[in-house]
């Protein structure tokens, strides 16, 4: 009886540790989905900021106002 006894407690310290590894994994797992998520959207806004910044001018306007310039002095 005494064997049967000691058994159960094992069997719950086995699935409390199985319990806090899966947890512990999870929580892991969570943390770089997380990391990665905030690094592809500072990116984004990374290139959007580098997107406006060279399409503020056109270069055909760019042309005009310099050849209009070279050819008025």
């Amino acid at each position: 009886m005494r064997f049967k006894s000691n058994f159960k407690e094992q069997n719950g310290s086995i699935t409390l540790f199985v319990l806090l590894s899966i947890m512990f994994f999870v929580i892991v797992l969570v943390g770089l989905y997380m990391n990665s998520s905030y690094k592809i959207q500072k990116q984004q806004k990374e290139i959007e900021k580098i997107q406006r910044s060279y399409n503020s001018e056109d270069i055909n306007d760019l042309y005009e106002k310099t050849y209009e310039k070279l050819t008025n002095s």
